[in-house]
């Protein structure tokens, strides 16, 4: 990622009527949502096309996008289904009608699941082999119903030519960059370090939550992104985006607002989209990053720095970039004196997403 003044450059799976060939791209899209319709019948099906991760990973790269597009086509042409959007399904996670975003991701349970006006969400993995891109799909019907698999195979010719259709253009492009997210390894071990060494740590006394604005987790060069944070109790908080070169950047508190203080089941915006000039836009390294929110019931001494050294007259930046360490001392320091004192009363929570980027295919 890189900083400016106004912008951040940010399996087992139960073969259940397992269904699989390998097919042109154009065809295999409108095959697969013709297996998951299998046994339907009546009235149109509403579903939302969630995630499709990198094997066994939680990242995303072009090809993600590419399937989440040329899926929610090939349901809506089907006849059986009728798509309801990401930014929907963004809106809905607004206005506080469901919780759990992790419905989205392949494998996630759905026992207690509901979404208004959604009865099953499409989502699942790619794994790349050779030639071939086999694509598990999964259709996982809310409110504790069966989850559905199938899945197919593509030529890694036949997508690249989709996303290439012109023959001179797609002879000189590596479609490996298509499929693989961007800088894999060390995106990796990013997700893992802050999983292991600092969400751990941080209770999870209430509920929050953290996601995009318009729904998605994956981006190319040159879009923006903002977050939405909405919490069941009034609180404190603080949004952090981990990057994989080892700083945390403050996106929230910020110079543009200092007041870490938000309400109940309200959601705001981070960094919030109706300021000119102050966006998070989408530029190199690429990668994964884990943009995390940390709240508490009270300023806790972390939220107090963070305000004070964002409302400095010399913080022009916006976005303030601790190095990894400084992030975590300021985290335990915090959580220990909440444990006496005063700070005893204190309820902390958390929440997490993984944010993909890559360069514009």
């Amino acid at each position: 990622m890189q900083l400016t003044r106004t912008a951040l450059n940010l399996s087992t799976w139960a073969l259940l009527g397992l269904w699989t060939c390998s097919v042109r791209a154009e065809d295999a899209f409108t095959k697969l949502a013709t297996e998951l319709a299998t046994g339907l019948s009546g009235d149109k099906v509403s579903v939302g096309v969630g995630n499709f991760v990198y094997e066994n990973t939680d990242l995303l790269s072009p090809l993600s996008s590419l399937l989440r597009d040329e899926l929610e086509i090939a349901l809506t042409k089907n006849g059986q289904f009728k798509v309801v959007t990401r930014d929907r399904i963004a809106d809905l996670q607004m206005e506080g009608k469901f919780q759990g975003k992790s419905i989205l991701e392949a494998g996630t349970g759905v026992t207690k699941v509901s979404i208004e006006g959604i009865k099953g969400i499409v989502r699942g993995r790619f794994y790349a082999s050779g030639d071939q891109i086999t694509v598990y799909a999964e259709l996982a019907w809310l409110e504790g119903g069966e989850i559905k698999k199938t899945r197919l195979s593509i030529p890694s010719s036949q997508v690249k030519a989709k996303i290439w259709p012109d023959p001179q253009t797609a002879s000189g492009k590596d479609v490996g960059g298509i499929v693989k997210p961007q800088n894999v390894e060390q995106s990796l071990a990013n997700i893992q370090d802050i999983a292991a060494g600092r969400l751990a740590k941080i209770a999870k006394d209430f509920q929050i939550e953290v996601f995009t604005t318009d729904g998605q987790r994956a981006y190319p060069q040159g879009s923006s992104v903002s977050f939405r944070v909405r919490s069941a109790e009034e609180c404190h908080i603080a949004v952090l985006c981990h990057q994989s070169d080892g700083t945390s950047v403050v996106l929230f508190p910020n110079r543009w607002c200092t007041n870490t203080l938000i309400p109940a089941n309200k959601s705001i915006d981070v960094p919030g989209t109706h300021k000119s000039g102050f966006e998070i836009e989408i530029g190199p390294p690429f990668g994964s990053d884990v943009v995390e929110v940390i709240a508490c019931s009270k300023a806790s001494e972390l939220h107090k720095t963070l305000s004070q050294y964002a409302s400095q007259p010399h913080a022009q930046e916006g976005f303030q970039v601790l190095t990894r360490g400084m992030m975590a001392k300021g985290i335990e320091s915090s959580l220990a004196n909440s444990k006496s004192g005063e700070g005893a009363a204190l309820r902390w929570s958390q929440d997490s997403i993984i944010v993909s980027t890559f360069p514009k295919p």
